[in-house]
């Protein structure tokens, strides 16, 4: 069997606060040990009941988060940035049997989940799909649909596995933390969310047999994307393929969840004056 792990750190147990989210912050080496143990407890899972080759897409911030020296030596890491299929990276390499969101958060549109946002916290307040609101799961299941490979097990906090029952009823969740507000949370010790992990992994594969890949959106898409700068929403409508319809607000419209995925990904990621190549 192989796996597909596309891994996060908003939604690891123990990570509550952005100062543990980018390099420059006093928490990230933490939060980058907390992500790294909770994708081996995957791993460690997933082979307990046959799984064979993994191939995990570090998928959060600078793509650089995950130790590398601590995985087994026939799992192979994604890393860095840009890519073309953005957090999904590496599952077009031949077929996948399932795979897992491991560290996951809510979407912008939450409430009341950890540090939840959509593809850019700085930038997108809403991303709503055929007028639905989209989090990065919606979009990434429905990328894991287009291969044709079911969404096994999904972690994160109870805004996050919540959600995960709605749009993808049939897949496993572990609850890693219990959110209190967009920074606070209460964690379970590092060692029980990781046995949880491992045993909900170990399950979710004993039983992929059975799994059905998510739902997939027929194109094309209609897309909503909802700012929170006012003069963003000004500068992308100058795209000829995007529209204003409020102050705040664009749309356009994507043939498939492949183009919308690098359509966001170029609306949050281009900054030419930070490129060096």
């Amino acid at each position: 069997m192989r796996l597909y792990i596309c891994a996060d750190i908003e939604g690891v147990a123990g990570v509550v606060d952005i100062d543990q989210l980018q390099p420059s912050g006093s928490g990230h080496a933490e939060a980058r040990r907390l992500m790294t143990n909770e994708v081996l407890a995957a791993i460690e899972g997933a082979r307990a009941a046959g799984a064979g080759e993994v191939v995990v897409a570090d998928s959060h911030g600078n793509g650089r988060n995950l130790l590398i020296e601590d995985f087994p030596g026939d799992v192979e890491l994604v890393q860095g940035w840009p890519r073309p299929l953005v957090m999904m990276q590496g599952i077009e390499r031949g077929r996948f049997d399932g795979m897992f969101f491991i560290g996951h958060h809510a979407g912008a549109g939450s409430t009341d989940g950890v540090l939840a946002h959509t593809m850019s916290g700085r930038l997108i307040a809403d991303v709503s799909v055929n007028g639905q609101s989209w989090s990065e799961t919606d979009l990434n299941a429905a990328i894991a649909a287009h291969f044709g490979v079911p969404v096994l097990l999904a972690t994160g906090d109870n805004a996050y596995t919540d959600h995960v029952g709605t749009i993808l009823p049939g897949t496993a969740t572990v609850t890693t933390k219990t959110a209190f507000g967009a920074s606070s949370a209460c964690s379970p010790a590092g060692t029980v969310s990781r046995a949880r992990i491992r045993a909900a992994a170990e399950k979710a594969v004993r039983g992929a047999g059975e799994a059905a890949c998510p739902p997939m959106p027929a194109g094309p898409l209609e897309v909503d994307l909802e700012l929170k700068r006012r003069q963003a929403a000004e500068l992308l409508a100058y795209l000829p393929a995007v529209e204003r319809v409020a102050a705040h607000t664009v749309r356009f419209r994507a043939d498939d969840v492949l183009a919308l995925n690098a359509m966001l990904y170029f609306m949050t990621a281009y900054d030419p004056k930070g490129a060096l190549f």
